[in-house]
């Protein structure tokens, strides 16, 4: 995006989930003047003059009833990846909580990701739980993976000769390049294959709980329905906590239905 797109966007995300943006939003979070702010709006109304309209109650630009978003989608993780971004935190009433996300060093980063672009073989260190000591492994990585806490990468495994995921922290960075991959990732078939599965609320609840369940999750008919990579299944069960059964179905919450238990056996370890 341009300066003035990037600008456009803060502008739709701050109408969107604050109701209203004015210059001063603007100049603390890019860290411009009130003149540079002025023109981003006069650009902005230029472009879409039935967009927004200053309100002096509010004292800021709202949303005219004909709003349509141009630069932005309209979701919320848009809003929240505003927060604390700026020159100057304007956003004092929403708190992430921190957690200790496993953030991968360059040096190990690097040659994995230099193999990717070039598809080539590496013999790199790699420890596990089961191997604590490095052993060796010649890999064709193809692909690297966020679980929402630590990074993996998607590689074809010499050893097992097989499609596998590897903590991306937990090799050493020493490689030694072994030529062009003799694979491609096409040959990963579940990671290019997709499946729906479907969530529900505990059937245990109450019918009052599966319902404040179905409006958390936004379900329809207290159903709701997830696309994802085969290979990266297991991942989403775990964020959602569906990896285990909880005896305490308050704390359980959701569960697959029937049918997407029977689906995804096959593939859930």
């Amino acid at each position: 995006m341009s300066p003035f797109e990037l600008r456009f966007h803060f502008i739709e995300v701050m109408i969107t989930w604050q109701g209203r943006v004015n210059a001063s939003h603007l100049t603390k979070h890019f860290d411009i003047s009130r003149k540079q702010a002025s023109a981003t709006f006069s650009k902005y109304l230029s472009k879409h003059p039935q967009a927004i309209v200053y309100n002096d109650t509010v004292k800021g630009f709202v949303a005219k009833d004909i709003f349509k978003r141009h630069y932005s989608s309209g979701e919320f993780s848009q809003y929240h990846s505003l927060i604390n971004h700026g020159q100057q935190a304007i956003f004092t009433s929403v708190v992430d909580v921190t957690i200790p996300t496993r953030n991968p060093q360059p040096q190990l980063a690097q040659p994995i990701l230099r193999a990717i672009d070039n598809k080539l073989a590496i013999d790199i260190g790699y420890t596990s739980l089961t191997t604590p000591e490095y052993e060796d492994r010649i890999i064709e990585p193809h692909s690297l993976i966020f679980d929402g806490l630590r990074w993996h990468v998607r590689a074809f495994c010499r050893k097992n000769m097989a499609f596998r995921d590897f903590v991306l922290s937990r090799f050493n960075g020493e490689v030694i390049d072994e030529g062009k991959a003799q694979t491609d990732s096409v040959e990963d078939k579940l990671w290019h294959q997709t499946i729906a599965i479907e969530i529900e609320p505990d059937p245990r609840l109450s019918p009052a709980q599966q319902r404040v369940i179905s409006d958390d999750y936004q379900m329809v008919n207290q159903k709701l329905v997830l696309n994802t990579r085969i290979a990266l299944l297991n991942y989403l069960l775990k964020r959602l906590g569906l990896d285990a059964t909880n005896d305490d179905p308050c704390a359980q919450q959701i569960t697959l239905t029937s049918s997407s238990k029977a689906l995804t056996k096959p593939y859930h370890y």
